[in-house]
């Protein structure tokens, strides 16, 4: 019983604003010690931006790796090509020559790997940046929402998306 005074007397005291109208309660205090932040057009656009921005390094990585994955499908061929002419080369008496062509296979095949890691770093870099135009496309569609809620007679900026 003790319990339900306390709880009663407590939403009592607080709740008498609501039926007494003072002019400077505790709610209303808090209410205007809170800033209303709207969500405006420079707003909405900049989110669309930043998501147009991120996209285009998306498609820049995207393209670089697959620029490079080019490249390195091109230098495999000739390391393999070369490889197999040094494996000829050693079967045969050895030459400086023939040292040379193992050399320059061997240089093949660390120039492919090492174009092989730039392409996958790009292509996790993409991934990464991906996921984060995603995200920014999310915010300026939420952004955009409560555009519309906070000046609903602006219909206008929907033409932006």
């Amino acid at each position: 019983m003790v319990l339900f005074q306390l709880i009663f007397c407590t939403f009592a005291a607080s709740s008498t604003s609501a039926f007494c109208p003072i002019p400077f309660s505790r709610t209303r205090e808090r209410l205007l010690s809170c800033p209303l932040k709207l969500v405006t057009e420079a707003d909405v656009i900049a989110l669309v931006e930043k998501a147009e921005e991120l996209w285009g390094r998306v498609e820049k990585l995207r393209n670089e790796a697959n620029e490079l994955s080019m490249q390195a499908e091109s230098l495999g061929r000739q390391a393999e090509t070369s490889t197999a002419d040094a494996m000829k080369s050693l079967q045969q008496l050895l030459s400086e020559e023939k040292i040379e062509e193992v050399k320059n296979a061997q240089n093949l095949s660390l120039d492919l790997g090492a174009l092989l890691d730039r392409a996958t770093s790009a292509t996790r870099e993409a991934d990464e940046i991906e996921i984060l135009a995603e995200e920014a496309i999310a915010a300026s569609e939420a952004a955009l929402e409560q555009y519309l809620i906070d000046f609903p007679e602006d219909g206008e900026i929907d033409t932006l998306l």
